[in-house]
Formats: C-alpha cells, sequence, structure tokens
C-alpha cells in the first residue's frame, strides 16, 4: 500500500473517528495523554515547495513537490497549577512523541522525529533528552520570520538539557527573573559528518514583576558545533588531522568559553585553524522591551547576530533581527472578523563586521560570513537546513539557473521586510505572512545585482462542528523573484485532536 492510498485511509478514519467523538467532553484535564493525527498533501506549480510551506517546520516538508504527509502526535504536558492554590506540584514530568511519514518523487517515502523527547521536572528546574521543538532568542515565537540562531527550521537536534522552565523570580520580589539552559548535544549526518557533538547554552534576565505593565528582557545565546570526523577532512590536512577534528573532552571548557590559549595548538592532533576557535560558533545578543496598552501586549526586540569576537563586540552593527509585536487577546473585531495578532520584522546581514577578512589597522576580522565555515562545510545547518534565519538558505534551495558561489550558504548578505498577521473569521483561524529581500551574495563572491524574492502564505483552520475536535487545515503560498524558482503552491489536509 503506498503511501497516497495510506493518506485516503486515514482521512477516512478521522472522518469517522470524529463523528463518534461527537457530544464528548472538550476538557483535556479528564485525561492525562493527549494526542493529534493530521494528514494532507502539497501541490505546487513547480518541482519545488514553496518557501513558506516548507519554512520554519522543524525539517518535516521535503523541498521537492508534490508531497504527501502524515504525522501523529502522542504527548503528556505538566499538569497546570491548582485552581485554587495556584501552585504547581513540586515534582512532575512529560514526554511527546511525534513521527512524520511523507512523500516525494525525490526521497520517495521519509520518516522523522522532529519531536521525541522525555522531561521531568522539580519546582521550576526542568531536564529534558531526546528531541524538542524549539527557537533560541527573545522575539514573537508564534509569527516571527524566524530567530538568529534557531529559528525552528531545521529538524530538531537529539540533546540533554538542564534548564529553567520559563522565568524563575530570583531577587527585589519578583522584580528580577531569570531564564537559563545549558546542554549537550549530538549531531550525526552522514555521509557529511559523523560524530560532530553541540554546545549550547543561553541566559536571559527579565526586569519586571509578573503583573507588572512594562517589563525589560535581555541575554545571551551561544551555539558551538564540535568535534566530528569526516572523508572530506581526510582530503584537507590543513583543517583537520586524518579526518578527525579535536574531540577531547579536555578542549570542552574551550568550546563552552569560546576561547582557544595562544600556540597550543602545536600540540599533536591539531591544525593552525583550531588556534582561532574549536568549532562553529553562532549565536546572538537579545533584547526587548514588552509593554501592556488596555491590555493589548506590545512588544519590540532585536537580536543582535555575532559568530566571532567582531560581531561580540558589536563591530557588525546594525546586523541581525528587528521586530516588533502587536498582540490583541480580546481581538480587534469588525464584523465576523476579529484580529488577534501583527508582526513586523526586519533582518539585516549586510555589514559583517566590514567587508575584508583582514582589515588594516585593525585586531579583529571582518567579512564574518553568517553560517558558513572551513572545516564544517555545512555550516550552521542540520540534515540539509538552516538551523538559523532562513532568509540565509542552503545553495539547494536557490534557483540553481543563476550563478552561486560554491559553498553551502552562497547568499548571506540580505536585507528583508516581513509582515505576518492572524485573526479569527468566526471559529476560523487565519494567518499571513510576507516577505521580501534583497539578497547580495556572500562576502567576496556578490551577485553581480541584487536578486529581489517576494514570498507569501496565506492558511486558514476551519473547525469542523460535526466532527468533533476536527479541524480542516487549508494553506496557499507563492515565490515569486530572482532568489527561489517561480512557485505557487497549496496544502490541504485533516487534523484530529484528542
Amino acid at each position: 500500500m503506498n503511501l497516497f492510498r495510506i493518506i485516503i485511509f486515514v482521512f477516512l478514519e478521522v472522518i469517522f473517528f470524529g463523528y463518534n467523538s461527537q457530544g464528548q467532553s472538550t476538557e483535556k484535564s479528564s485525561s492525562f495523554v493527549h494526542g493529534s493525527l493530521e494528514a494532507g498533501a502539497i501541490v505546487s506549480t513547480d518541482s519545488r515547495t514553496p518557501f513558506w510551506l516548507r519554512t520554519n517546520v522543524y525539517g518535516i516538508i521535503p523541498n521537492q513537490a508534490p508531497v504527501g504527509i502524515i504525522q501523529a502526535s502522542i504527548f503528556k504536558n505538566y499538569d497546570k497549577p491548582d485552581s485554587i492554590s495556584k501552585r504547581r506540584r513540586k515534582f512532575d514530568w512529560g514526554y511527546v512523541v511525534n513521527p512524520v511519514v511523507t512523500y516525494d518523487r525525490e526521497n520517495k517515502s521519509r520518516i522523522v522525529l522532529p519531536e521525541a523527547h522525555f522531561k521531568i521536572r522539580f519546582k521550576s528546574i526542568e531536564f529534558y533528552a531526546g528531541r524538542r521543538r524549539e527557537l533560541m532568542g527573545l522575539g514573537d515565537s508564534v509569527l516571527s520570520s524566524g530567530f538568529y540562531a534557531v529559528s525552528g527550521n531545521a529538524l530538531p537536534i537529539p540533546k540533554i538539557q538542564l534548564g529553567t522552565v520559563g522565568y524563575v523570580p530570583i531577587a527585589f520580589r519578583k522584580f528580577l527573573s531569570i531564564n537559563a539552559g545549558f546542554s549537550h548535544g549530538w549531531i550525526n549526518t552522514p555521509p557529511y559528518i559523523y560524530g560532530a557533538r553541540l554546545h549550547q547554552k543561553y541566559l536571559y534576565f527579565r526586569l519586571g514583576k509578573p503583573v507588572s505593565k512594562v517589563r525589560f528582557y535581555f541575554g545571551i545565546n551561544h551555539q558551538a558545533m564540535w568535534s566530528g570526523h569526516s572523508e572530506y577532512l581526510r582530503q584537507n590536512p590543513d583543517l583537520a588531522l586524518n579526518g578527525q577534528l579535536p574531540d577531547s573532552w579536555n578542549l570542552y571548557k574551550f568550546v563552552v568559553l569560546a576561547y582557544t590559549p595562544k600556540n597550543w595548538f602545536q600540540k599533536a592532533g591539531y591544525t593552525s585553524f583550531d588556534s582561532y576557535r574549536i568549532g562553529n560558533h553562532v549565536g546572538s545578543y537579545d533584547a526587548a522591551l514588552e509593554t501592556r496598552i488596555n491590555g493589548n501586549k506590545l512588544l519590540f526586540y532585536y537580536q543582535h547576530a555575532y559568530e566571532d569576537v567582531s560581531s561580540l563586540l558589536f563591530k557588525n552593527a546594525p546586523d541581525g533581527l528587528w521586530g516588533a509585536s502587536l498582540e490583541l487577546p480580546t481581538g480587534n473585531k469588525t464584523g465576523a472578523f476579529k484580529f488577534t495578532r501583527l508582526t513586523m520584522e526586519f533582518l539585516t546581514t549586510k555589514d559583517q563586521s566590514g567587508s575584508q577578512f583582514y582589515i588594516p589597522g585593525s585586531t579583529y576580522q571582518g567579512a564574518d560570513n553568517y553560517y558558513n565555515h572551513s572545516q564544517y562545510t555545512e555550516g550552521w545547518s542540520y540534515s540539509g537546513a538552516t538551523i538559523g534565519t532562513p532568509f540565509i538558505a542552503p545553495a539547494k534551495d536557490l534557483d540553481s539557473s543563476k550563478p552561486l558561489a560554491p559553498r553551502f550558504f552562497p547568499n548571506n548578505r540580505v536585507n528583508m521586510f516581513y509582515l505576518g498577521a492572524q485573526g479569527k473569521y468566526r471559529k476560523s483561524l487565519l494567518t499571513f505572512r510576507a516577505s521580501y529581500s534583497r539578497n547580495f551574495g556572500m562576502p567576496g563572491d556578490e551577485f553581480t545585482s541584487p536578486r529581489g524574492q517576494f514570498s507569501s502564505l496565506l492558511s486558514a483552520q476551519f473547525p469542523v462542528v460535526k466532527w468533533y475536535n476536527t479541524t480542516i487545515v487549508t494553506k496557499l503560498s507563492l515565490d515569486k523573484g530572482d532568489l527561489f524558482p517561480n512557485s505557487f503552491g497549496g496544502y490541504l489536509g485533516i487534523r484530529k485532536n484528542w
């Protein structure tokens, strides 16, 4: 039985199950285990799936169209605070298992697990192990175009993490709160790289009590890809010895601190390339201001991109993601339509601490060449997809009929404008996304002229009244410009929750 027959079978099962569930209680608290099942398909006028249909969905949608998709999820969340005491249990646990099956002409059938983890919590401290859907940074996590460091665009990397559950008050009568995490992950994506590791940490502060009308947030996140071995490294002794990158745990402190002592690399087993930094480092400084006006939440934020010392010292300003988001919990109603959220963002990555790697008279280097890396030839990516902002895209996603630099990310100098909006029409959820980017290539290999790209998405989720907890999901997406192949496509699916 091929996948398209399975999709039809699942559609019928969902419809039948939805009909027989009519009239049951919608209170999820009656059972601690919940789940969902969705089946659908993508079609496109081009063999490439349009940008906004495959972007920021944790790597589950193939680039090739048409695509058939079945995804399921079984999960247990932490219990909500007691309705009377408003207190949570001291100890709690949960899990998520989210298998996805896709079928396309290029890869045929494919099974991925974008989320599969187990978590335990003691008071406000949490440990989890596995794959988890998450973002890294301060911003609108619902409607953003994609955070700079970790956007939710690629398949999550399996890891273990110890951290807080959200913001935890620590001083000044809950005026000062922190949100922190420290993790170790495993990157194994053959035949590209074997046995690479991920170090990740973040620390954010919140100034303002939970009930304050104005709150200020600031902090930093840091990711480092290190260790690993590969055949392509074996062919270049300037980058690695016998194809092996430094992997001793004695070096872990240098990975965590992003610091390397002078001349240590002269020891056997390391190259001069490792004297600068061990591994590929990416992150962002973040700041945000949140205020409430007549019950509505207004959020301003900035994610400052960094990859080396020069960008840590803001030599690459104003590079990063700038954003503003307006959330209207009660909605701005016009007839049957209720407007609930608006997000505007501007991404710029053009400065890169200057156009030259060696800057005369300066102690710092320029041409930061975001996401690219000499030792890790696929740079800041995982399983072929960008981990950070999707507007720095791999060469395989771009229009191959136009010349591109021979790097994994041949276009990382970008100016991008984004608008996202969300609202409800009666009981239906409507979402709109539109982006326009000017693309300039990469340092040392700029495009002969800037390439413009417009991409958009309009989606709607319609609840089926007669079928309990069943939703029809529709999406339309357009790519028009000089960066991606021109295409127009859509998604139609049906989802059942319980």
